[in-house]
């Protein structure tokens, strides 16, 4: 009987320490749960419903000071928009175009998220992706088409559209897109970044991909290569190279290559490296890339010219880099909290990975790095700078929302 009155007392007092275990963390206020180092310092409170979502659905437009540190405490963070978007662009140095991911609108915003001006009425549902031509003025479309009512298969189109007549609304416009579509069999699409000029890649048949040079009313195609394998993903950084990476994944070794649209020239670059992403300088020679090394994720600077490697700094994927337009040895990058796993990045494009990240600058001539954005809960991807490198503008990949941060000018860099 005493054994059992013993065991009740002690199951009586593990209950009273739970409670008041659980009641003491739960009664704090966010702010006080918080670590420094993973919030935005001057964030404000928003009471009992603190939160990320109680935070966006209240600030878009607003402007928020980072003050957790003297590296940052000047960078203003603003919140674009408050639904999800297919993509972005600057026009100028302080306004952004994007495109609405439920509509397919297209809108003009300033990068203090004042002027919200609506340029377009087309409907274009299901965008998933949108890119903007080097002046502004052209954009790539990239959406899902319903399936044929006996198909399940999703079925991606490419539509190009010429804006130039919407840049100059002043309000809100009814104005339709103008534009064409590119064959169903397109599966990937780059825009030259001194031209008016598109690579894309067409699947002739389950076997062969080419590879496609034209103008952006589809017109003077030229056929640069015909190959038996097609899982690239393009990008054009510099006039004469347009990027050919292998889709990233952890299960296979990843390549990348330059080609030259004029010549057809294919060289290899970088290759052999499991998980491999890159992404390349304005002027072609370095890149920011990561793979899986003996540590897990790495990543790394590489010469192209000299051919050598060296460390980045921090660990993060290459997706979450963007290099500088005015500093060419300047890489802004994401920075998660943690990054972990052997599955990267393929659990990131899956959502099934998100990440708390943070943005540093590495200037990779003097080696200097420094914290310009706290973490704040984004799961960061789609980095442009601007030609000032004034401004960065970014989208949250957990809900496609899009973010400007304008930079400290008299910041080093």
């Amino acid at each position: 009987m005493n054994k059992t009155i013993k065991i009740i007392i002690i199951a009586i007092i593990i209950i009273m320490l739970a409670a008041g275990f659980f009641a003491f963390f739960v009664g704090q206020k966010p702010s006080e749960m918080a670590n420094d180092t993973t919030t935005t310092g001057g964030f404000p409170d928003t009471g009992d419903s603190a939160g990320r979502a109680s935070f966006r659905s209240s600030s878009v437009g607003r402007t928020i000071s980072g003050s957790a540190s003297e590296t940052n405490k000047a960078n203003t963070l603003t919140q674009l928009t408050k639904n999800a978007i297919s993509g972005a662009s600057y026009y100028g140095t302080t306004t952004a175009l994007y495109m609405e991911r439920a509509t397919g609108h297209i809108y003009k915003i300033n990068l203090d998220g004042t002027n919200k001006i609506r340029l377009s009425n087309a409907t274009v549902p299901k965008s998933f992706e949108a890119f903007w031509s080097y002046k502004s003025d052209k954009m790539a479309v990239r959406y899902f088409e319903d399936p044929a009512a006996r198909s399940v298969k999703l079925k991606v189109k490419t539509f190009l559209a010429s804006i130039g007549h919407l840049l100059k609304a002043t309000s809100t416009s009814e104005a339709e897109l103008k534009g064409l579509a590119l064959p169903a069999t397109v599966s990937e699409i780059a825009i030259s970044p001194v031209e008016d000029k598109i690579f894309y890649l067409n699947q002739i048949d389950n076997d062969l991909t080419e590879g496609v040079a034209a103008d952006f009313s589809n017109k003077n195609q030229k056929k640069i290569f015909e190959l038996p394998f097609g899982e690239f993903n393009v990008s054009w950084p510099v006039k004469d190279n347009v990027a050919l990476l292998t889709k990233p994944s952890a299960k296979a070794e990843g390549f990348l290559y330059f080609l030259n649209p004029k010549t057809g020239a294919l060289i290899r670059i970088l290759g052999g490296i499991k998980g491999l992403t890159a992404v390349v300088s304005p002027g072609g020679e370095k890149i920011v890339f990561s793979g899986l090394g003996q540590d897990g994720t790495e990543a790394k600077i590489y010469d192209v010219k000299s051919k050598t490697v060296s460390n980045l700094g921090f660990a993060t994927l290459a997706d979450k880099c963007a290099w500088g337009k005015k500093n060419k040895n300047m890489v802004y990058c994401a920075v998660p909290a943690t990054i972990f796993g052997s599955n990267l990045p393929d659990g990131w494009y899956q959502g099934i990975v998100s990440f708390d990240d943070g943005i540093w600058s590495k200037n990779i001539s003097t080696g200097e790095s420094k914290n310009v954005l706290n973490r704040f809960g984004a799961d960061i991807m789609n980095i442009f700078v601007s030609d000032d490198e004034n401004h960065l503008i970014f989208t949250d990949k957990n809900d496609g929302t899009l973010w400007s941060l304008k930079l400290k000018t008299d910041l080093p860099r």
